[in-house]
């Protein structure tokens, strides 16, 4: 029967890295065919391969192995010759040779982290599965390559702007002064159904892997200290399985609106989505709304101990996320229109508004100008509108908005290498996106300049400091960078009776 089975094994990469869990793919099938196969258990050991063993075990081996050379395979334990494939049962310590090679056990389960102790040595995994009468079916052994270290981080660091904050700390520390200015990041992380369709080949197998990606920006947005956190791309099983927990145990709360359109993968349908995480210390929900391609909420500061005449802040946080098509500026303009619509009876009730995400937009395209100058004017030479959608909308608004990062030009507390990072026509970053098909600024930060303003902005990115790499990379996981900035709610806007917000602020309205 064991001939008839077989175990099939497959990892994301054969390429280990230090403290990034491995989880292989396993299943039994009928060697040649669908076959479901008989009930059965797996059973898993984890080695790593020994360069040098100490005397007495070098002895030892070299004595088991004399003694055993019609073995493929030598399971050293307990003083016993085991099975030949290596399934142990002893407790005692598990040295084994084969491939060549003499192995450590160092582990027993479906998954292994590789440690420290692992760099620069192969792993070995001996998956065994077992029917019901404990009679082995099949065997696989799988070898990986040498483990290797994770990459050491890059630290960005926040631009803290003095000017503003002379009137509560002189030295001007790095450190937001929390009672007053909040911190928020916008960040496309690129999800893992994206990764597949050989978009990266410039990006090596090993940094690719979900496995490695979700630590790496997991560590990299907390290392940004936010209160807020848009983040799209948002794969929907990521964030009910790894970012709503993970961020959970650090005191965010979080909400989350996925796409329609769904995609089949690891059995079973998921998309992506937009996710918005706030610290539940300071912030409480007042309202959350959807509009088609935004997740929009309307925070209050919580008192935590403030007397109850204190003045709190109120603010609207959109997270958006517009659409992609290479020939759908038609579509783009239309979705942030829309998007506009909805927030400017929010902003008519005096909440300040914040615009995180990815627009698809360069900067001076339709809707970029539509956000920054509140009109669209003339239509851009690239503008496609085959169905005349934009007759039917309203080009202009009300809203006054900036875009977050202009202010490194507008300051003079910044030095001339950040402000080269700039493009100083556009008065935008210039990049947030640099992979093989685009580089260019599709991300923004954009906030009611006349209730808000900018306290601190995080430092913009340049070829040197992405390592000479288009992204994603084995240091940056996505393809796009995270903007980031602190906002404080001006004097005159903050503890202000705010009119109550629309229940529905983009539903249409029936005409007769």
């Amino acid at each position: 029967m064991g001939l008839e089975w077989e175990v099939q094994v497959r990892f994301p990469s054969d390429t280990p890295v230090a403290g990034i869990e491995l989880n292989p793919w396993v299943r039994v099938n009928y060697k040649g065919s669908y076959v479901s196969p008989p009930n059965y258990a797996l059973q898993f050991a984890w080695y790593r391969e020994l360069s040098t063993l100490p005397k007495c075990v070098e002895d030892y081996v070299a004595f088991q192995d004399h003694a055993s050379r019609d073995s493929s395979m030598t399971v050293y334990g307990g003083g016993l010759n085991q099975e030949k494939h290596g399934l142990l049962n002893s407790e005692d310590l598990k040295i084994v040779k084969g491939e060549g090679k003499t192995w450590i056990q160092v582990g027993s389960s479906r998954t292994y982290t590789p440690s420290e102790d692992d760099i620069d040595s192969s792993l070995r995994l001996v998956s065994v599965a077992i029917d019901d009468m404990g009679i082995k079916m099949s065997i696989n052994v799988f070898v990986t390559t040498p483990v290797i270290r994770l990459p050491r981080p890059y630290p960005r660091h926040m631009i803290i702007f003095c000017s503003l904050r002379k009137f509560r700390n002189p030295k001007c520390i790095a450190t937001p002064f929390k009672e007053e200015s909040f911190r928020v990041l916008s960040y496309n992380i690129l999800a893992d159904l994206y990764t597949v369709s050989g978009a990266y080949t410039h990006c090596p197998n090993w940094a690719l892997t979900w496995e490695y990606r979700r630590r790496n920006l997991l560590n990299e947005i907390l290392s940004y200290d936010a209160d807020i956190l848009c983040l799209q791309e948002v794969q929907s099983d990521h964030f009910k399985n790894f970012f709503e927990p993970e961020f959970a145990k650090l005191g965010y709360s979080a909400i989350y609106k996925r796409k329609t359109k769904e995609v089949y993968s690891a059995n079973e349908y998921v998309i992506d989505g937009c996710a918005t995480f706030f610290r539940h210390d300071r912030f409480k929900i007042v309202i959350k709304y959807e509009d088609n391609v935004a997740l929009v909420v309307i925070l209050e500061e919580k008192d935590n101990g403030r007397s109850p005449d204190a003045a709190r802040s109120t603010i609207c946080v959109a997270n958006t996320h517009i659409h992609r098509g290479l020939d759908a500026s038609d579509v783009r303009l239309f979705q942030v229109v829309n998007l506009i619509r909805g927030l400017e009876k929010i902003d008519s009730s005096g909440i300040p508004i914040l615009i995180c995400g990815d627009m698809n937009s360069l900067p001076g395209s339709d809707p970029h100008r539509f956000l920054i100058n509140g009109e669209v004017g003339c239509f851009s030479e690239k503008f496609r509108d085959p169905l005349g959608i934009h007759k039917h909308l309203k080009l202009s608004h009300s809203m006054h908005l900036a875009c977050a990062y202009a202010h490194l030009l507008d300051s003079n507390e910044v030095g001339q290498h950040q402000k080269e990072k700039m493009d100083y026509q556009a008065m935008e970053p210039l990049f947030t996106c640099f992979k093989p098909s685009l580089t260019g600024t599709l991300d923004y930060i954009l906030y009611s300049k006349n209730r808000l303003k900018v306290d601190g902005l995080l430092k913009l990115l340049d070829y040197d400091s992405l390592e000479k790499r288009l992204l994603p990379s084995p240091l940056w996981s996505s393809d796009h960078v995270a903007l980031m900035a602190n906002f404080r709610v001006k004097h005159a806007s903050r503890g202000v009776q705010y009119l109550s917000p629309p229940p529905d602020p983009w539903e249409q309205k029936q005409t007769n």
